[in-house]
């Protein structure tokens, strides 16, 4: 069973749509005549085809072309030919043999045809590696190539509602998966066999591979990107869990806390506290706050409760790329507006070091935000083996 039918048989939409009418005003904007896309995240965004060994063999290079007139064409290794023509809304597929042919000689050329050669290009040029943006200005010695990096990224951060509805779903599937398998989890399982059950769970749910998976208990919850360990969970220690499936383009990215059982007083305290910061952080959200001054509303609020803000961001926008901008950080002026898919992830210490962490998904809608998730975590922290009912 290919990816496509997989997805469709789960029922998760692989129908990819770039927001052209936004492409072509930033096209407008940047006053440029094409754009070029070749990060593993804008080619998939603007070609509608995902491609995994964009990420795993890097010298692989696609390109999907976007001109001022609507022209579009995308440039791929003859080994992805087949998927690009069955996922992409691209009619124009152009493959180059491995090995043989230089994938920028290949862009290059394809320019020269589309007319190109002198023109203004937008580029992926925060992606492009100096040695291939080198040989490609070469070729093209009369072509201007303006960064589109970020710009195409921007585009991305505004989601369709199509995207809104994969997103929620593999959300909730991941975030089922953790509490299920959580309530079956016993003292003294390994953190080992416990992230094994959340990542069958996961599959069993329509999950097509893992993006990334921490999960730790007792000494090593500060270890923030750890793998489990074979250690067994030992009573009274807080465990912490960071976990994201694939689900073919998308993917999702929820974090938890728990105790391994009978939580110390002090645990309750950090943990509840944590939970109120994060609510409250989300309550913040609406159109026209900028992510900067919701990076302050959070930070001020563990400060309210004498806790550490950890991390220089207590967030991200999410959907193609893991984090997507723009970033809940400090100075961050980008203001949030409906459409965007945004992680609250608060993270904080107590006083020995251990590490509390979760993590939400949201889209800022009108009215301020709608969550994705099955909902937030519990106010007080749940302990292994314990059923949680969900929303």
């Amino acid at each position: 069973m290919d990816r496509v039918t997989q997805l469709q048989h789960t029922g998760f939409d692989t129908d990819i749509r770039p927001n052209l009418q936004a492409l072509q005003a930033l096209i407008a904007r940047k006053n440029i005549d094409a754009l070029v896309c070749m990060s593993p995240e804008n080619f998939t965004y603007l070609a509608g085809a995902y491609i995994t060994t964009l990420k795993t063999i890097r010298p692989r290079h696609a390109f999907a072309i976007l001109t001022r007139r609507g022209c579009a064409r995308a440039i791929v290794c003859g080994i992805e030919e087949d998927l690009v023509r069955v996922e992409s809304w691209m009619a124009d597929v152009l493959p180059y043999t491995e090995f043989r042919d230089d994938p920028i000689t290949c862009l290059a050329d394809t320019l020269q045809e589309m007319g190109l050669g002198s023109a203004s290009i937008g580029f992926d040029m925060e992606y492009v590696p100096a040695a291939a943006f080198a040989r490609l200005t070469a070729l093209l010695p009369e072509a201007q190539f303006i960064d589109t990096t970020e710009a195409v990224a921007a585009v991305r951060a505004i989601k369709s509602a199509t995207e809104v509805a994969w997103l929620e779903k593999t959300t909730r599937e991941t975030h089922r998966a953790i509490v299920e398998a959580l309530a079956e989890s016993r003292l003294g399982d390994t953190d080992q066999l416990i992230a094994n059950r959340i990542i069958k769970r996961m599959f069993d749910q329509g999950a097509s591979g893992v993006q990334h998976f921490h999960l730790a208990s007792g000494p090593r919850t500060p270890q923030i990107h750890n793998a489990p360990s074979p250690d067994a969970t030992r009573v009274s220690e807080i465990l912490r869990l960071d976990v994201g499936g694939t689900y073919g383009a998308y993917a999702s990215d929820v974090a938890r806390t728990y105790s391994t059982g009978e939580p110390r007083p002090m645990h309750r305290e950090v943990y509840r506290a944590l939970c109120e910061v994060q609510a409250l952080t989300i309550a913040s959200i609406r159109p026209g706050v900028t992510a900067g001054e919701l990076f302050e509303t959070c930070r001020a609020a563990f400060a309210d409760r004498g806790l550490p803000c950890t991390l220089p961001h207590v967030g991200h926008s999410f959907g193609i790329e893991a984090h997507e901008s723009p970033m809940i950080r400090p100075g961050e002026d980008t203001v949030l507006v409906p459409g965007m898919v945004i992680n609250i992830e608060p993270l904080t210490r107590d006083e020995d070091g251990n590490l509390y962490h979760t993590e939400d998904l949201v889209v800022v809608t009108e009215g301020g935000t709608r969550l994705l998730t099955h909902g937030l975590a519990p106010r007080d922290i749940p302990v292994l083996g314990q059923a949680l009912t969900l929303a």
